[in-house]
C-alpha cells in the first residue's frame, strides 16, 4: 500500500502524522509550505480542492478531514489501536469527541489565535478574541471533567488524545491561561512525552526552523506556531 501524508508543521495534520507513527508503517511525508502559498497551487488543489491539510493518500484514494483520516488509518491498521476498542459506546464517543474538536473547538481556537478569521474589520478583533476565549473555556471545562481521575480520555491512549493535545497546544500557545484546567494541562504534557508524538514534534521544529532561516514567516505571526508546548502552562495574552 502506498501512503502519503500532505502536512504543514503546526497544523492539525499533526494528528494523522502521529497516527502513522503509532502504526509504524512506511509512508511518504509531503510538507506543504503555506508561507510560500503551496497550499493554493494548482498541483495541490488537484489533490485537495479545499486547499487544506491533512490530505492522506492511500493508493488512489484521497482522504481529508482529521476525524475521517484517522478513522481510515484505524481501520487499515487495527493492531495500532488508534481508536478505543473496549466497547461500541467507546468507539462512538471517540468519534463524537473528534467531530466536536473538528467542528467546534478547532475553529474556535483559530479565531482566538487569528481574530481576522472572524472578520476582516480590525475593530472587531478584540470582540472576536474575547468570545472565542469564553467559548474555549467552556469547552475546556467539559474536557477537564472528562479527564478527572483519568490518564487518557479512554482506558488507554488513543488518537483522540493526540487531537486534544493539538487543541491545547494551539490555544495555550495563543495566550489562554490554562491554569484553571490542571487535568487537561497534565494530559497535554503526558501526550507530548509519548514517543510517537515526540518524533512528530521534532520534525515540526526542524521544518519550522528552516522557514525561519529562510526569512519567509510573516512578521505578525503569533508565537508557538509549531513544535512543543510553551515552557510554562500559562502564557500571557
Amino acid at each position: 500500500m502506498a501512503i502519503a501524508l500532505y502536512w504543514i508543521p503546526g497544523s492539525c495534520a499533526r494528528v494523522p502524522f502521529v497516527a502513522l507513527e503509532e502504526a509504524g508503517v512506511p509512508f511518504d511525508l509531503r510538507p506543504i509550505n503555506r508561507y510560500r502559498g503551496e497550499h493554493e497551487t494548482e498541483a495541490y488543489l488537484a489533490i485537495n480542492p479545499k486547499g487544506k491539510v491533512p490530505a492522506l493518500v492511500l493508493d488512489d484514494l484521497v482522504v481529508t478531514e482529521v476525524p475521517v483520516v484517522v478513522q481510515s488509518l484505524a481501520r487499515r491498521f487495527p493492531a495500532a489501536n488508534l481508536l478505543p476498542g473496549g466497547s461500541e459506546s467507546d468507539g462512538i464517543e471517540a468519534l463524537s469527541l473528534m467531530a466536536w474538536f473538528a467542528s467546534g473547538l478547532h475553529p474556535t481556537a483559530g479565531r482566538f489565535r487569528f481574530p481576522r478569521l472572524g472578520s476582516a474589520e480590525a475593530s472587531a478583533a478584540a470582540g472576536i478574541r474575547a468570545q472565542a476565549r469564553e467559548d474555549l473555556r467552556k469547552g475546556f471545562a467539559i474536557l477537564e471533567r472528562r479527564l478527572e481521575g483519568r490518564e487518557w480520555f479512554f482506558d488507554d491512549w488513543s488518537i483522540v488524545d493526540a487531537y486534544a493535545f493539538y487543541i491545547w497546544f494551539r490555544v495555550v500557545g495563543s495566550g489562554l491561561d490554562g491554569s484553571e484546567f490542571p487535568g487537561y494541562a497534565a494530559h497535554a504534557r503526558r501526550c507530548e512525552a509519548r514517543p510517537s508524538v515526540s518524533r512528530v514534534l521534532d520534525r515540526e521544529e526542524v521544518e519550522f526552523a528552516r522557514y525561519e532561516a529562510e526569512g519567509i514567516l510573516p512578521a505578525d505571526l503569533p508565537p508557538h506556531q509549531a513544535g512543543r508546548l510553551p515552557a510554562r502552562g500559562k502564557e500571557g495574552s
